[in-house]
């Protein structure tokens, strides 16, 4: 039974026709996805964006504009209680990415493995897309 919100902020960063995606792993779940993640209790959405950002590649992004957000029922693949509501923003940055692989902790107790790629932009990537959101959100660019 949903009984809780798990608020997600995503980025997309493009360059040319190109956009940066997260290939991660947590526990053994497999997924392509866009970089970004949990909104934290007194934060805003554009906050979080940027600190995600900069959390996992090291990088001061600036917000360029809302894309999308979750116009239906998701239910959290990770925490069965979880009713995901996820934004998505156009970030931009001049920075240089230092590293494309990190490792982060996760709330859920496990390590959470990030191998950044930059992928062009089509049918065939969002289709590879491994959260629905996430594929709406592409559609909407």
């Amino acid at each position: 039974m949903v009984s809780k919100f798990n608020i997600r902020v995503y980025g997309i960063w493009q360059k040319d026709d190109k956009i940066l995606v997260s290939n991660e792993e947590i526990k053994g779940f497999k997924m392509l996805k866009l970089p970004g993640g949990g909104l934290e209790y007194g934060e805003g959405p554009v906050e979080c964006v940027k600190c995600e950002f900069m959390e996992e590649l090291g990088v001061k992004i600036e917000v360029k504009g809302h894309v999308h957000t979750t116009e239906n029922f998701i239910q959290s693949v990770f925490k069965e209680e979880d009713q995901v509501v996820a934004i998505h923003y156009l970030v931009h940055t001049e920075e240089t990415v230092r590293t494309m692989s990190t490792a982060q902790p996760t709330r859920l107790g496990g390590t959470n493995y990030h191998n950044f790629e930059w992928r062009v932009l089509d049918e065939i990537l969002i289709s590879q897309m491994t959260f629905e959101m996430d594929r709406q959100a592409l559609i909407m660019l």
